[in-house]
């Protein structure tokens, strides 16, 4: 009806024939009221995140396999050398810098009493510094040697635990896969009737021009939102990580790719923006909206003649802005959806 409505205002305002009426009816909600339908939108949507969350935890969880990956024989093998021979000359090469630093320092104190001629040394003579010096350097190169190879079959050593880890990781991915199908299975028994009943009730709120059709709208966007978060974090835990890895790798892999994607991304904001814009364009000149607008102000809705200086006939453009009640037969504005006088349409 209020698409039939809007075409008939249309053909009025575009219409130089008097005959043509036009029928004034306009939904129209306050800032309140929107708060309030924003408000329930929220509201529905964090009762459905709660149901969502209750159906979650009524699935057994899906534990990470640490104790089976430690008890690997690789895993084993590569925590002992880690402890016993990398950590170690790690620590031991973090001794040798300390003491070379503060070996350096000591020299350069005893250098200054030197040239102050002082008697008393507080950490001995320049040659015994550079002796300790030197001994701790060689035995840095020496160690930072040795850690150069214990770094690389370290390396080698987790090469085989990421190997002998890869089964084990395998089968817990399927676990959590199928935990999260089933998850997915029970969040749709309660976002899909939702989804259902919200549309049913709007279409049909929408259709009779219920009072109730912002109500229901609220009620869709929410379900809308539930179901397509439901399946999006189902349809991620299933995506194969190789398969978003080597797609990351193409995009990053050359200009080519670089550039379609800057397209592509310069094709979204097009279409979001402009679609913005044109939408908010022809709310602002839309004859129609017009027109209802220049009637709340007294005006004629196709000339903006002041109504209050016009009678049957606009004085302006000549349109008929009055007819007779086939009820009562009294007058009344040509846009008037019921009679003001006897209330029949």
């Amino acid at each position: 009806m209020a698409s039939s409505y809007n075409t008939a205002m249309f053909k009025f305002l575009r219409q130089k024939k008097p005959e043509r009426q036009l029928h004034y009816e306009e939904k129209k909600y306050s800032f309140g009221v929107l708060v309030l339908v924003f408000m329930m939108t929220i509201v529905l949507f964090t009762l459905g995140q709660r149901a969502f969350a209750d159906l979650s935890d009524g699935i057994p969880r899906i534990k990470y396999p640490y104790a089976e990956i430690q008890a690997l024989p690789e895993q084993k093998e590569f925590d002992n050398f880690q402890r016993n021979t990398l950590s170690k000359l790690q620590n031991r090469k973090r001794e040798l810098e300390s003491k070379i630093r503060v070996t350096r320092q000591e020299y350069d104190t005893s250098l200054l009493e030197n040239i102050a001629q002082e008697n008393k040394r507080l950490y001995g003579s320049e040659d015994l510094l550079r002796g300790e010096f030197a001994g701790s350097s060689e035995e840095l190169v020496e160690v930072n040697t040795l850690l150069a190879a214990a770094e690389k079959k370290s390396k080698s050593l987790w090469e085989a635990v990421k190997e002998a880890r890869k089964p084990i990781i395998e089968k817990h991915r399927w676990e959590v896969r199928i935990r999260q199908a089933k998850v997915f299975a029970w969040e749709a028994l309660f976002w899909i009737p939702f989804l259902a009943l919200s549309l049913l009730w709007h279409t049909r709120s929408k259709r009779k021009e219920s009072k109730w059709e912002i109500v229901s709208l609220s009620s869709l966007v929410a379900a809308s939102i539930l179901g397509v978060q439901s399946f999006g974090i189902f349809l991620w835990s299933w995506i194969p990580r190789m398969f978003l890895e080597w797609l990351w790798e193409i995009l990053r892999a050359t200009i080519l790719t670089r550039v379609v994607g800057y397209y592509l991304i310069m094709a979204l904001v097009i279409f979001i923006f402009g679609g913005l814009i044109v939408f908010i364009h022809r709310r602002i000149t839309d004859p129609v909206r017009g027109g209802k607008k220049k009637i709340r102000q007294g005006l004629c809705p196709t000339c903006s003649y002041p109504l209050n200086l016009s009678d049957v006939y606009c004085g302006g453009c000549g349109k008929q802005l009055k007819k007779k009640c086939s009820s009562c037969k009294k007058e009344g504005y040509t846009w008037q959806t019921a009679c003001v006088h006897c209330g029949k349409n």
